[in-house]
């Protein structure tokens, strides 16, 4: 049961992203609605309500990791050298992360382009990686890196791995089809909603 309710929580923070993504302008009308308050906090710019409630969502993936790593898995200092490399991938990832930060600001991060805001296109590290959302894949990389380096069992298709691998599914969900425009458009066109700023 615990695989179904992890899968439930970690979607919750992508949900809310491919909503802000495709569909901006019911956003922003929430925003001067029932999150009023909330935008009124943040001085009426959309997107710092964006990075504000992912920041209040992130509350459901850090109790997921916490409770799995404390309660379900057995903590343990692994071999030095899955130790090294789970330390490897938690550093890359965090690169990442803060080299998209720094690359196009927090105003990019949470959506500012679709919200309506100025932000400059990027195509210097680590956007001219090859890699589609290198933020994404930095998350993905640091939540391994942490399992890796703070479990007993090596054994990636065990039970142990439970959480990176529904974490995966979720980022990669999240690339290929919730905050993809034209994979994610296409889904919404079948389920019959409007798209994009409707």
């Amino acid at each position: 049961m615990f695989w179904l309710v992890a899968l439930l929580l970690l979607g919750i923070e992508r949900f809310l992203y491919g909503y802000i993504y495709h569909f901006p302008e019911s956003f922003k009308t929430v925003c001067k609605g029932s999150l009023r308050t909330l935008l009124d906090h943040d001085e009426g710019k959309f997107w710092l309500v964006a990075k504000h409630l992912g920041v209040a969502i992130k509350v459901f993936q850090f109790s997921v990791i916490g409770y799995d790593l404390l309660i379900r898995c057995s903590l343990a200092v692994p071999p030095f050298g899955r130790l090294v490399a789970g330390a490897a991938l938690i550093g890359i990832g965090q690169l990442l992360n803060g080299c998209v930060y720094q690359a196009i600001g927090a105003v990019g991060v949470y959506y500012g382009s679709q919200l309506g805001y100025d932000v400059p296109w990027c195509n210097g590290f680590p956007y001219n990686l090859g890699i589609s959302d290198p933020q994404y894949c930095g998350v993905i990389l640091c939540i391994w890196g942490l399992y890796l380096s703070a479990t007993a069992d090596g054994n990636i298709i065990s039970g142990y791995y439970l959480v990176p691998w529904l974490e995966t599914f979720w980022y990669l969900t999240s690339m290929k089809v919730l905050e993809h425009q034209k994979r994610g458009s296409a889904v919404l066109q079948r389920l019959g909603a409007s798209v994009h700023g409707k």
